[in-house]
Parts: structure tokens; C-alpha cells; sequence
């Protein structure tokens, strides 16, 4: 039998779990609850065992109307999490008893960002699992020579040139560059016309820092002092994974290619390190046919799924909060939750849609 609970990011058994399975930097509780500002909601994870195999997963509560609420992973890929040698037959019967326990509970609907490494072989029956795109990473067990030689080019030629006109790489560990990288950052979802999901509350940076220090590594480049680019990574140090997290440019120095000579530097730092990966990810909004997956491809052969998973905890709530729509059980694909989409779309009306030229998108 299936034992199913809720717990909380101050919960002993989530700290203790972490210590028996793989996991990256979006399962830890810290990362959880810095998670609060940017996504809107209480972190939470849902637990099940059944006294052998274990499943966790990281979720985000956030409330619909008065009575009910639904679940959703942190920004970034906090998948599941599970013991070795965890049979497909138990994941399916630990996540049916999670979504009745859910569906107890009041959650309408459950929207899961599945690990492209960590996740790479997940299988479920329950909901729909639905391919984003594609992933890109970089595998640091291999030399800097072959590494070298799998880097694009043109990415080789820009990174020689920036270097070249005294273009530098260093590891703020204090963090003193964080509001200029906030800066950045936001200046760069502006100019990609980025949706509104990917600008942050500033207190979700400071949050990162205060409860996840220690694995995140801010890697700023400048030129003659000044800073002309910035990119946040994520360090799983037990998994083996750097990974990027959040990336800034500034567009008067677009030119000395900032962010191709920073994840040089991030590539030659983890592989010193004894890392396995350093994940790129894919381009906006898990697209694999954008100009920013292109601008990551140039640096490694290696891609991965990026896949979500859907579910549907309680029918009958979802499609009354879809004015009635029965059809929206039959097609998990599109936005999801489905009724949720007029928010969003209200919300982009008041972003800029047209992509200018930025570096980090430049082929």
C-alpha cells in the first residue's frame, strides 16, 4: 500500500530523502522557497512510499478562486525524485494516490517540469506527457581539446576576438554584481520579448542567494571594468551538474560576445571541478527551433527532451473553471491549465513582441 503526505521545506524527511536519491538544485527546500516569489504560491512537496520505493515531488500551491488550488513545478526542471531501482508500476501507483490525495484536498489540476537528464527515462501513465523541445548540454568529462573542436566556429572565432580586446571572466562569489545582473537580465527578456512568466519579483534573486548560496555561481564578464554580461548557474555538486539558470547582456557590448566567452569560462570551471554536465537548456519557452537554442547548439552535439506532464486531479472543477468546455479533457497538449490561458494572454499584451538582435541569439 501506498503511503501519500505533504511536506513542508522545513520537513526532516525532504532533507533526508535528498541524501538517497539523484537530485539537482530545484528539489532542494531553499531553492523551494526562494521558488515562492517567482512562481506565486507556497512551496510544498508531495511524498509517497510504499515502505521500499520512494517519490518526491517539488510543487508550487497556488490558489485558483476560494475553494480551490492547483500545483505547478518551480521555474527550471524540478521533476521527480525517487530511490533506485523504482519500478514503472510504482511510480504510476504512487502518483494515482497523490492525485486522489490532491484532489482531497482541493488541487483542480497538477503541472509537472520533467528533469531532461535527471528524467530522461520517465514513463507514466497518469495525465499526459507532452515534448517542450529540445535541451541542449555539455558533457565535462571530455577534454578541453574535444571541447574545443565541438564548439561552433563561429562561436570560437567571436570568443578568440572578445578575449582578444580584453574581454574577462570572473566568479563573483559575494554577489556584489546581482543588482546589475537583475538589470541585465530584465533588459534581455525585454529585447527577446519574452513572456511575462520570466520576469521576476527582485526579492526572488535575493531569496536564491540567501537560501541556495552554495550552489549558484554568478560568473560576470567585463570589458576595461565594466560589466557587459552576466549568467547565473546552478551547481548540483552530488549530481554532477552546472547548469544555466538565468542569463544578462548588455546591448551596447553585443559585439564582444559576453555570454559565448562566459560559457567558455563556465565550461572550463566545471570540468577543473569534476562535473559531469553543464546544461544549457533550450531556447524560449522549451523551443528548440528559436535563435537562443541555435546560439547553445554551436557549443555541444549533446541534446535532450524536455519533457511536462500534465494531469487533470479533478474534472469536473476544470472544466467549470473552462466555462463548461468538455473538450479541454481531451487535449492536454496546449496551455495548460487550460483555464488559466486568459491570464496569461492578458498579460502578454503588455510586453514587447518584437525580437530585436541580441547577442546571446546571434548565430
Amino acid at each position: 500500500m501506498v503511503r501519500v503526505g505533504f511536506l513542508d521545506t522545513s520537513a526532516s524527511e525532504w532533507a533526508a530523502l535528498l541524501k538517497r536519491c539523484a537530485h539537482d538544485c530545484y528539489h532542494l527546500p531553499g531553492w523551494m522557497r526562494a521558488s515562492e516569489f517567482s512562481d506565486g504560491g507556497k512551496a510544498r512537496a508531495v511524498y509517497a512510499t510504499d515502505g521500499q520505493s520512494e517519490l518526491l515531488v517539488p510543487i508550487i500551491r497556488r490558489q485558483v478562486d476560494a475553494e480551490g488550488w492547483d500545483a505547478v513545478s518551480p521555474y527550471g526542471y524540478g521533476g521527480p525524485i525517487f530511490s533506485e531501482a523504482t519500478s514503472s508500476d510504482f511510480i504510476d501507483e504512487a502518483l494515482r494516490a497523490i492525485v486522489g490525495r490532491l484532489r482531497k484536498t482541493g488541487c483542480i489540476s497538477w503541472f509537472i517540469r520533467l528533469h531532461p537528464l535527471l528524467n530522461a527515462d520517465w514513463q507514466s501513465s497518469v495525465g499526459e506527457i507532452v515534448e517542450q523541445g529540445m535541451t541542449v548540454s555539455i558533457d565535462l568529462t571530455k577534454t578541453e581539446e574535444e571541447h574545443w573542436r565541438e564548439t561552433r566556429i563561429n562561436h570560437r572565432r567571436n570568443i578568440v576576438k572578445a578575449v582578444k580586446a580584453g574581454v574577462t571572466v570572473h566568479i563573483d562569489r559575494d554577489f556584489v554584481a546581482l543588482p546589475t545582473f537583475i538589470r541585465l537580465y530584465n533588459e534581455t527578456m525585454r529585447r527577446l520579448g519574452a513572456e511575462p512568466s520570466y520576469f521576476f519579483d527582485e526579492r526572488y534573486y535575493h531569496a536564491l542567494v540567501a537560501e541556495a548560496g552554495a550552489n549558484l555561481r554568478l560568473f560576470v564578464a567585463k570589458e576595461a571594468g565594466e560589466i557587459i554580461g552576466a549568467t547565473l548557474f546552478s551547481v548540483a555538486w552530488e549530481a554532477g551538474i552546472i547548469q544555466y539558470h538565468l542569463v544578462g547582456t548588455d546591448q551596447r557590448y553585443q559585439h564582444r560576445y559576453p555570454s559565448k566567452v562566459i560559457a567558455q569560462a563556465a565550461r572550463n570551471w566545471g570540468r577543473d571541478r569534476g562535473l559531469k554536465r553543464l546544461h544549457l537548456g533550450g531556447g524560449v519557452g522549451g523551443s528548440s527551433a528559436d535563435s537562443l537554442f541555435n546560439f547553445k547548439r554551436g557549443f555541444s552535439p549533446d541534446t535532450h527532451v524536455f519533457k511536462t506532464q500534465r494531469v487533470v486531479v479533478h474534472p469536473e472543477r476544470y472544466v467549470r473553471l473552462c466555462d463548461g468546455d468538455e473538450s479541454v479533457l481531451s487535449d492536454l497538449k496546449g496551455y495548460f491549465p487550460a483555464y488559466r490561458r486568459d491570464i496569461a494572454d492578458a498579460l502578454d499584451d503588455g510586453v514587447e513582441e518584437t525580437l530585436a538582435a541580441s547577442e546571446a541569439c546571434s548565430r
